[in-house]
């Protein structure tokens, strides 16, 4: 008889197969291993209360649920800046005490901490002058070129008195850390502010196991010469202490691997493997686009605060609503997108008087110029429209903003925007598309930016418009209000289920198989932590 045929696998087959290697080296790696994750900003938050007691409150990032959702049976430790008065005392009472770890057993967390502790001269320099505002708006393309930055004194007192020792701090931290255990730990480093931590390490334990993921864009090199050689070469080489740097977009991960070349003079790239050659080691250069948790989502969008929120948001809708939701920051194009509105009514009337636009807004980072100046801007911008167009007899205004932080009220208000505008400049990912696209039950429409890192999973079924044409993003807007409704629903549906598919525990999970994936290969002989070199 002749031999039976077998089906050759689906995509779902391979998708699955696939899911399941990777989930095999995940469980290798923790098996034998430890983690240990760094930021500035912990996972917990301690308030000291009048009687002395400490309750301890989690975040709710995407950074804290992948990593809780990952490490099911297993404990980070966690090694974070001590950013509240709260966590500034727990700090010293545990060094009193001789903790070497903090477990906050109020939130059931999984993880267990240690608090970075500079003095507020140091943590202002090392965050807000050097993180933010010059490294933030540096990777996202936003100074003023012919006018600003500034690299003054200042900025290098700051540079050298904060950023610097601030990295070290954390570097030291997380080398007494790495001492609890028997074998190499691995350590995960996230961001912008940490970019010095790795090399630092690297220097006094030459077989650390060593992460770092960037959570905002890389831009081109011919942008990072607004930074002096010696602070771009540092950031350069500081990541190069890593094993596997990674980032949101393949875009990205190439802009990294084009400013080594171009600053780092003894290094040699592989772009066709994603790799850069440097002191005898091999840097994997690679991509992880971060997405969102969509049962907690959910769970918080149908949670009784969000519902409570119902009650009065519709009285800002109209026959159509447009909906924004941002921190209110250069980065996002809030006032450009003001104009492509102002446009959209100026060319389409028909509309007036039966759309609102509708902008959540959270303040952000107010200490720094930069921010409080386009807040202001953009209020002067709401304030011109709606003077414009604004209709006394109706009542209706065309414009309206809701400022303040509430996740609920959020997600409450996605549920039901026609047109979600999501038109930043450049982003590293910009989760509110992903998590618009999961809960909209209006079948709405996403016009989303090209600079948006969200554009790589979501392009083909938003509307796509380059961040700065005012008049492409008006036309955007129109296209999607009089879109046919089975065209807006097979949209919808198809930006769902790329969310739904997507989890960010994948995010997580697939670094860890690269990082075991890379331990496996060049790692795997490390000797024990007891017989690293000091």
């Amino acid at each position: 008889m002749p031999k039976t045929l077998e089906h050759p696998p689906t995509a779902i087959d391979v998708d699955h197969q696939e899911a399941e290697a990777k989930q095999a080296l995940v469980d290798s790696l923790l098996k034998d291993r430890q983690i240990i994750m760094a930021s500035n900003r912990g996972p917990v938050s301690f308030t000291q209360h009048a009687d002395g007691r400490f309750t301890a409150r989690q975040g709710s990032g995407g950074l804290v649920t992948a990593v809780s959702a990952v490490l099911q049976g297993h404990q980070a430790t966690w090694i974070a800046a001590a950013m509240t008065d709260g966590d500034r005392e727990r700090a010293r009472q545990a060094e009193d005490a001789g903790e070497t770890l903090i477990t906050p057993d109020e939130t059931e967390s999984r993880f267990k901490l240690r608090f970075v502790v500079p003095t507020q001269e140091a943590y202002h320099d090392y965050y807000n002058v050097i993180s933010n505002p010059l490294l933030w708006f540096l990777q996202h393309y936003l100074w003023d070129t012919p006018r600003s930055p500034d690299i003054t004194h200042e900025t290098w007192a700051a540079w050298r008195e904060g950023y610097v020792p601030v990295n070290q701090m954390f570097a030291d931290e997380i080398i007494i850390a790495c001492e609890q255990f028997d074998r190499e730990p691995v350590i995960m480093l996230q961001d912008y502010q940490l970019y010095l931590a790795g090399g630092m390490i690297r220097e006094r334990r030459p077989n650390a196991i060593i992460q770092h993921f960037i959570h905002i864009p890389w831009p081109d090199p011919d942008y990072w010469r607004l930074l002096p050689k010696e602070m771009r070469t540092a950031i350069c080489e500081g990541l190069l202490g890593c094993d596997i740097v990674g980032f949101q977009i393949p875009d990205h991960a190439r802009s990294f691997m084009y400013t080594c070349e171009a600053y780092v003079p003894d290094c040699s790239i592989d772009y066709a493997n994603k790799c850069v050659q440097w002191r005898g080691r091999t840097i994997q250069v690679r991509h992880y686009p971060i997405s969102i948790d969509a049962e907690a989502v959910r769970r918080t969008a149908y949670s009784q605060e969000a519902r409570a929120y119902e009650r009065y948001l519709p009285t800002h809708w109209n026959e159509f609503t447009i909906l924004r939701v941002d921190r209110a920051e250069p980065s996002k194009n809030i006032i450009r997108g003001f104009h492509a509105f102002d446009r959209f009514l100026e060319a389409h009337p028909e509309f007036q008087n039966r759309v609102n636009f509708i902008a959540v807004t959270q303040p952000s980072r107010m200490d720094v110029a930069e921010y409080r100046d386009y807040l202001d801007d953009t209020s002067a911008t709401v304030g011109r429209i709606n003077a414009k167009y604004a209709n006394v007899e109706t009542g209706w205004q065309p414009v309206q903003v809701i400022m303040g932080e509430s996740y609920p009220r959020v997600l409450a208000a996605m549920k039901w925007y026609d047109v979600l505008l999501v038109n930043s400049i450049i982003d590293g990912m910009n989760l509110v598309a992903k998590e618009g696209a999961l809960i909209n039950e209006r079948s709405g429409v996403i016009v989303l930016s090209e600079g948006a890192g969200a554009a790589m999973q979501l392009g083909n079924e938003a509307l796509m418009v380059s961040p700065a044409d005012v008049e492409g993003t008006a036309e955007a807007i129109y296209q999607a209000l009089t879109m046919p409704i089975r065209e807006r629903q097979r949209r919808a549906r198809r930006l769902r289920h790329s969310v739904e598919r997507d989890d960010v525990s994948i995010w997580f999970r697939d670094q860890l198989a690269d990082i075991a994936e890379d331990a496996a290969d060049h790692i795997g002989q490390a000797e024990p932590t007891g017989t690293q070199v000091a």
